[in-house]
């Protein structure tokens, strides 16, 4: 079962900056650090902001004023492909804020003391965002309030697991064409299958995931930047990045979807070998273990594979089969923490470039949380 528990927060009155002894007249800047009550997710501190990149990164605070503004800055230059945030509203989906290019106030309008949640709509490769703080009209008073913490569930992946192209629904040809492209307005992780599987069994979810990514060979062939060679970064997308401090957060389940990406070869006459595969799956999962030893893993297949294309190719099947050799692997061991689950494949309308659509998400998001809760947990 997942547990709950609460921490009551005891929290000190501030006035945000003095000058000569003397009261700072408004507005009053606050910084972010000082009104967070919960983070969750990937982020870094720095001399005056708080930075992340990765989608479902979340900030939560409470409001302390019933309109006040928050300095945010977007680091992408283009302004069609900026960031997007999710802001929930006592822990319930209240709007969606599209950044622009820069650091710019954005109006956050609300009763006063109630919880807010920024949530990351958007992945790593549409750009790092920097929080700075609040701008109030009157000194910053710190309430008391009382806030669940809730196990934490970790999902590692690739575009399926971002939400990528999940905000539309699209025909197959003749009727339609999902060959869209990437729209950074149409990619929402607080919808993905993951974001959602975590609301269904009240987990805190985490997502280290990027599209493109794969277990041993990425969408383009690449070997070198693959999802575990990147999994330690704060910031996915950067080879800069700091790196993340696993002790801060341990999850209690971690889910694996990747394989999409490292099976797509075989469209394009590049075989992949299906030993090599396993083999570099098992050394990721050897390392989770050790990073996180209690620590329940899920090995999933790809919604986006079927056996019928390739044709001959078997991509769906083979993967499945991979990750059962993964498990098999560590039962032999010992280990009866890896468990594997297999999505169905995926079916029309269509997200963008063939991703899953909102309604395939959901789907998926509810055969996970029944198996976790039905067979993970029990």
């Amino acid at each position: 079962m997942i547990r709950k528990f609460s921490v009551l927060f005891c929290l000190f009155i501030s006035l945000t900056s003095c000058i000569a002894g003397n009261e700072a007249k408004p507005p009053y800047f606050v910084p972010i650090e000082k009104v967070l009550t919960r983070t969750t997710g990937r982020y870094e501190k720095q001399k005056e902001c708080i930075s992340f990149s990765n989608p479902a990164t979340a900030f939560g605070f409470v409001a302390p004023e019933n309109e006040f503004y928050i300095w945010i800055e977007e680091t992408s230059k283009d302004s069609l492909q900026c960031n997007w945030f999710v802001m929930e509203l006592d822990y319930k989906l209240h709007d969606k804020i599209q950044l622009k290019p820069g650091k710019h106030m954005y109006k956050i309008t609300v009763q006063k003391n109630q919880f807010i949640k920024l949530i990351k709509a958007t992945e790593a490769f549409v750009g790092e965002v920097r929080i700075y703080g609040l701008q109030l009209h009157q000194p910053y008073v710190a309430q008391e309030f009382i806030i669940s913490y809730q196990d934490d569930i970790q999902f590692i992946g690739n575009s399926i697991t971002c939400g990528y192209g999940n905000m539309v629904s699209i025909q197959p040809p003749p009727a339609g064409n999902p060959l869209t492209g990437f729209h950074a307005a149409n990619e929402n992780a607080y919808q993905s299958y993951a974001m959602q599987t975590a609301r269904l069994i009240d987990a805190e979810p985490t997502l280290v995931s990027f599209s493109g990514k794969g277990m041993y060979r990425n969408f383009d062939g690449d070997t070198n930047e693959t999802l575990p060679k990147i999994y330690d970064r704060i910031h996915l997308q950067s080879k800069k990045s700091a790196l993340w401090n696993h002790e801060w957060h341990a999850p209690e389940i971690i889910v694996i979807n990747l394989g999409t990406n490292d099976y797509y070869g075989e469209s394009q006459n590049k075989p992949l070998n299906d030993s090599v595969f396993v083999q570099t799956y098992i050394q990721f999962v050897d390392k989770l273990v050790v990073l996180y030893p209690t620590a329940k893993i899920i090995c999933v297949n790809s919604p986006m594979l079927n056996d019928a294309w390739p044709a001959g190719k078997m991509c769906w099947s083979r993967l499945q089969e991979s990750v059962k050799k993964v498990q098999q692997y560590f039962e032999a061991k010992g280990n009866r923490n890896i468990y594997r689950f297999s999505f169905a494949s995926q079916t029309a309308p269509y997200g963008e470039d063939y991703h899953p659509s909102l309604a395939t998400h959901t789907k998926m998001a509810e055969e996970l949380s029944t198996f976790i809760q039905t067979v993970v947990n029990q």
